[in-house]
C-alpha cells in the first residue's frame, strides 16, 4: 500500500510502505508527521503507524538527509492537499482564507463601535466556517441570537414592570445561549477540519472559547490564514 505524508501542511509521497518505513528509520519522516494510506479512516502520526524508531546504544547521531522532495498527492477520502510552497511562491485563493483580522483589532473595533462590530464579525467568521464545513449551523445560531437580542432590547425599553423584566431577562439568557451555541459550533467544525481534512493538530480550548468567544476563535483563524498564505504555522 502507498503511504502519504503530511508535515505542517506540506504534502509528500506517496511511498511504498517499505520505503516509508526506511525513511522513518533514517529520520526523514519525523515521528510527529501525519501519515495516511488507503483504508484508514483518518490520518495518524508516523509514531502511531510505525512505532518507536529503533536506535543503537552508543551510536553517533546520524546526519539527516536533505528534506524529502514534495510530490503530487492524489486525492484521498477526507483530505484536500494544501498547496505546496516548496521552491516557489504559492498563491492561495483569497476565498479559501479565513478572516485574518488580528483579534486585538477585532476587540478595538468592538470598543470603538460600542459593540456593533462584535455583532457583525461573528457572521463573517461563521460564513468562512461554512466553507470548510457545509453542515455547520453556526450562522443559524447567530441569527437566532440577534433576533432574541433585538426583541429583548425593544421589550426592555418599552416596559419596566417586574413581570416584564423577568421575561426580558429570560430572552437575554436565551440569546446568550444561542450565541455560545454558534461559537462552539464554529469551534467543533474547525477542530474536525484541521485534525482530519487538513491535519495541523489544531487544539481549541472549550474554556477559552467560553470566556473569549469570537476573539479566541479569531486568534486561531489568523494563525490558519498565515499558514495557508506562507506554509508556516506558529506553535500553539
Amino acid at each position: 500500500m502507498h503511504i502519504h505524508v503530511n508535515r505542517n501542511g506540506q504534502a509528500f509521497g506517496p511511498y511504498e510502505e517499505s520505503e516509508a518505513r526506511a525513511l522513518y528509520a533514517r529520520g526523514n519522516i519525523a515521528a510527529t508527521d501525519m501519515v495516511w494510506r488507503e483504508g484508514m479512516a483518518e490520518w495518524q502520526t508516523a509514531l502511531q503507524m510505525f512505532g518507536e524508531r529503533a536506535t543503537q546504544p552508543g551510536a553517533p547521531a546520524a546526519v539527516l538527509p536533505p528534506p524529502l522532495p514534495p510530490q503530487q498527492v492524489p486525492a484521498v477520502p477526507g483530505y484536500a492537499a494544501p498547496p505546496s510552497s516548496y521552491g516557489k511562491q504559492t498563491v492561495v485563493p483569497q476565498q479559501d482564507l479565513p478572516p485574518r483580522l488580528h483579534w486585538a483589532l477585532v476587540l478595538l473595533f468592538t470598543v470603538l463601535s460600542f459593540g456593533i462590530f462584535a455583532l457583525v464579525w461573528p457572521f463573517i467568521q461563521s460564513t468562512w466556517v461554512r466553507k470548510i464545513d457545509p453542515r455547520s449551523n453556526a450562522t443559524l445560531y447567530l441569527i437566532g441570537y440577534m433576533i432574541l437580542a433585538v426583541i429583548g432590547g425593544l421589550m426592555d425599553s418599552a416596559s419596566d414592570s417586574s413581570g416584564n423584566q423577568g421575561r426580558d431577562l429570560l430572552l437575554q439568557i436565551l440569546s446568550y445561549v444561542l450565541f455560545y451555541c454558534g461559537c462552539y459550533s464554529m469551534r467543533r467544525s474547525m477542530i474536525e477540519h484541521y485534525n482530519n481534512v487538513e491535519p495541523i493538530g489544531l487544539r481549541l480550548s472549550a474554556a477559552m472559547t467560553f470566556f473569549f468567544a469570537i476573539f479566541y476563535l479569531q486568534y486561531h483563524m489568523t494563525r490558519i490564514a498565515r499558514w495557508k498564505a506562507t506554509g508556516d504555522i506558529t506553535p500553539q
